[in-house]
């Protein structure tokens, strides 16, 4: 049998040779931030206030670690990064690239020379490189992968025609893969070859068809005597996922199943890649930022370094939506303008019963879109969720109603004592009608930032894509129009004073002055 070393099968490739191992492996540890920073870490930032040469800060830079060499690089100017990543030595330098914003990394790669560019992204895993590699110009990109060694580039470009947004762009083609045939001592050998990495802690087992049939445990190989067949150790249980599932899927499977690392294979089982828990947790990172900002419609991987056309592309256009329904909503308005002018007051009290049913919507739209991203929503727990939200916006607006009524008759009281004419218009009814509406508003702001999220899934659109915009539009809207339309409604309870014929003409009155049109 063949024993040249096993790589994970590109899509088509059902021969192709194996991929040595990187040597430098990165391995995700979530520790709590040091309360006091390495002292490489302070003599950078020192260095960096005394206006240090690239030169001064090279050695001190190399000593940090790679997420803070990353910051270094990237609180410099571009020139000094190029000559700061030419400075520092290979190892330190492709690591730091790797932690750097890619936008940034890939101009630094960009300013450098192709071999040396070429000598960088040789030593980042295949996963980050290919990312890497996405961001740089089509014509720089290809000039680097034709200076790269033919094995190399091949995987490189297999890599970087996957999605970034799918299991294929983040997985890694370093692992270790045994045949069912080996028996253990093989394996021993072959592990010791590979240089298997710190962060798979199993190997995957293929068939003789590089098919993926389970995996075997670290501590079986130690413990078995080495004349064994690897077939007859081999646990069958695995999931896998396919090379075009989205990350944000994949992402669900690790939480939910705490998966350590989990393999891509193609349609016919044949193992590509690995997807491990490092690259999961940059996922989850990635989309949480990815969902607010969808939410309030800016680009989706807008940066703080995005230039003026990115940001313009990613916002302008839902700005013009924006003010779209903002117009919709305002037009809510204009049937209720004679009750306005007639009772000034009310005009005071309406943006604060938007705002407040504006806040409640949200309140429910991030709960009900936290649990679609989460995969929490399920047919059968739609109708509950919208059953208890409607019991919170019930009691949670009666509860400010009150607050609101309270409120309205404690300013008319003080008006009325202190002759401030400000307040002359507050009254118990008017109290009772905005508390009312208060009420009816918060109900329906429940209503609607749990619905908004839930609609837009089921029409087949992103449910974090402007959700605030839809809301804030439908909360407005009801709630002008419920506040409003009851203080027109009640237009003769409420001012109180002077008959309803009187009232009445008033109301005429106002129209005509508005118009300017005699009243004869």
């Amino acid at each position: 049998m063949d024993e040249k070393p096993f790589e994970a099968t590109p899509p088509g490739e059902g021969d192709a040779p194996e991929v040595a191992a990187v040597e430098e492996i990165r391995v995700p540890v979530a520790v709590a931030e040091a309360d006091t920073k390495s002292e490489a870490d302070q003599q950078v930032e020192r260095l960096l206030d005394a206006d240090a040469s690239v030169e001064e800060l090279k050695p001190h830079v190399e000593e940090q670690d790679a997420p803070e060499a990353a910051d270094t690089l990237e609180s410099l100017d571009k020139a000094e990064q190029v000559a700061l990543v030419h400075e520092m030595d290979n190892e330190s330098a492709a690591e730091a690239l790797v932690h750097m914003d890619a936008t940034l990394a890939a101009t630094v790669l960009i300013d450098l020379d192709e071999t040396e560019s070429v000598e960088l992204i040789d030593l980042m895993e295949p996963d980050d490189a290919a990312d890497l590699l996405q961001q740089l110009p089509e014509d720089r990109r290809a000039a680097l992968m034709a200076a790269m060694h033919p094995r190399r580039a091949a995987v490189l470009a297999k890599l970087a025609l996957y999605d970034p947004e799918t299991a294929g762009g983040i997985m890694t083609t370093d692992i270790v893969v045994l045949r069912s045939g080996q028996t253990i001592g093989q394996a021993i050998d072959r592990i010791k070859k590979q240089k298997l990495r710190d962060d798979q802690p199993y190997i995957y087992v293929v068939d003789d068809m590089k098919r993926l049939l389970g995996t075997i445990s670290l501590r079986d190989i130690l413990i078995v005597d080495d004349d064994e067949q690897i077939a007859d150790h081999i646990d069958a249980d695995i999931d896998s996922v396919l090379p075009e599932t989205d990350r944000e899927e994949v992402a669900k499977l690790f939480e939910r199943y705490d998966y350590l690392t989990m393999p891509v294979v193609d349609q016919n089982r044949r193992i590509l890649g690995m997807i491990t828990i490092d690259d999961v947790i940059d996922i989850i990172a990635a989309e949480t930022t990815e969902d607010a900002l969808k939410q309030v419609g800016a680009g989706s991987d807008e940066q703080v370094i995005s230039t003026v056309k990115a940001k313009l592309k990613g916002r302008l256009p839902w700005l013009a939506v924006n003010l779209g329904t903002a117009s919709i909503a305002a037009a809510a308005v204009l049937p209720f303008q004679d009750a306005i002018e007639l009772i000034p007051v009310v005009a005071v009290i309406f943006p604060i019963i938007a705002n407040q049913a504006g806040n409640t919507g949200f309140q429910s739209l991030a709960v009900t879109l936290r649990g679609v991203v989460l995969g929490e929503i399920r047919k059968d727990r739609i109708r509950p969720l919208f059953l208890r939200e409607l019991a919170f916006g019930l009691i949670s607006g009666a509860a400010i109603g009150v607050i609101v009524f309270t409120l309205i008759i404690l300013l008319g009281v003080l008006g009325r004592a202190t002759d401030i004419g400000l307040f002359s218009g507050f009254d118990w009814r008017l109290g009772l009608v905005a508390g009312a509406a208060m009420n009816g508003v918060m109900i329906v702001g429940c209503m609607v930032g749990t619905a908004v999220p839930l609609v837009m899934k089921r029409l087949g659109a992103d449910p974090a894509a402007a959700s605030s915009i839809f809301l804030i539009m439908l909360t407005d809207m009801f709630s002008f129009v419920t506040f409003l339309g009851l203080v027109y409604l009640l237009r003769n309870w409420l001012i109180g004073d002077g008959s309803p014929a009187e009232i009445e003409t008033a109301f005429e009155a106002v129209r005509a002055l508005r118009t300017g049109v005699g009243l004869g």
